[in-house]
């Protein structure tokens, strides 16, 4: 019994999966097949004698309906590669953005946090000598410039990457800072904490 408990329960996640992966081309048969019902369901309700008349001309004029039907199945067929196309496209083009903008909060988390620990490692002692001030002073300057070589890549960034070789060009790690994705959760709101341009503005200065 319990097989069978385990058996269905992974035949139905294996569905959702399925659903998930492929609910734009489900929706898109789906509205297709409704369409199409329902147009059929109108003509024989509205027109009764059109499918006689559409028979009648079929075996008057075998060639020339077959020909209409082909030409209309066609131009359809091209609309919803056209459409396919365009929403592909258009997911790619999200898909980069996320990676980018990702990309663009890890490294300032990533500041905020190094400039953090370096300040209260020095700030928590009390009165600072010369000498550490100094010291924090440098370790302050080594997480801006990692942060600027990590902000240098949305400049150099390649034009014509796949979405894999953009997951892997804007890997999520630097140096002496290996956290990965766990960074990510100290944001507070899912707006992202700067723009790309701006990024782009501060390198200039």
């Amino acid at each position: 019994m319990a097989l069978i408990g385990r058996f269905i329960i992974s035949q139905l996640l294996r569905l959702h999966e399925c659903l998930v992966q492929n609910y734009v081309r489900i929706f898109i048969v789906s509205a297709v097949i409704g369409f199409g019902t329902g147009t059929i369901h109108w003509i024989t309700v509205h027109q009764p004698k059109f499918f006689v008349k559409l028979f009648e001309n079929i075996q008057e004029f075998p060639f020339g309906v077959t020909f209409g039907i082909l030409t209309v199945f066609l131009i359809a067929s091209l609309l919803l590669y056209a459409l396919h196309l365009e929403s592909v496209e258009k997911k790619q083009i999200r898909s980069r953005n996320s990676i980018r903008s990702r990309y663009v909060d890890f490294i300032i988390l990533c500041l905020c946090t190094q400039m953090n620990d370096a300040t209260e490692r020095y700030l928590g002692q009390g009165l600072l000598s010369r000498h550490k001030l100094d010291a924090m002073h440098a370790e302050i300057e080594d997480c801006i410039e990692r942060f600027r070589e990590s902000a240098r890549k949305l400049v150099n960034a390649p034009t014509h990457a796949t979405i894999q070789e953009l997951e892997n060009y804007f890997s999520l790690s630097q140096a002496g800072n290996a956290v990965g994705e766990e960074i990510l959760k100290l944001k507070r709101t899912s707006k992202p904490l700067l723009t790309e341009q701006a990024i782009k503005e501060l390198l200039g200065k």
